[in-house]
């Protein structure tokens, strides 16, 4: 069907010059990306292009680690929620968002001075 209708123009009673998704190509519909053979990677990729400008925007700045927190949670949480809500994150790419958010928190150094597991404890908890 959508090979005849990319070749002729038109099928049956569809109308004319409406695009077809082919195989692979994501289609967005209200917010959701939907269509055959579309990859988890493909869907997420505006938003890690989103994502690192802001936080590249963000690095800028002279932030402390408590403002740093919150700076994560907003954008990364924030550009984000919607989209894992109704679409599901990939392991890989909750992975990648991690290694953005950390990259952050630590001012792109290697070897930070404090564990992640100790990061994710509430302030209060010291």
């Amino acid at each position: 069907i959508a090979q005849t209708y990319r070749e002729t123009g038109s099928w049956r009673n569809y109308l004319r010059n409406v695009h077809v998704a082919g195989e692979g190509e994501p289609v967005r519909i209200l917010g959701a990306f939907f269509g055959n053979g579309v990859s988890d990677i493909t869907v997420w990729a505006p938003k890690f292009d989103k994502l690192v400008s802001t936080m590249d925007r963000w690095k800028i700045g002279r932030t402390t680690l408590e403002g740093k927190r919150h700076v994560s949670q907003m954008m990364v949480g924030g550009m984000t929620q919607f989209l894992t809500d109704v679409q599901r994150m990939p392991p890989q790419v909750l992975k990648r968002f991690t290694k953005i958010m950390q990259s952050y928190l630590w001012d792109d150094k290697h070897n930070i001075p404090v564990g992640m597991e100790h990061m994710y404890t509430p302030f209060s908890a010291g």
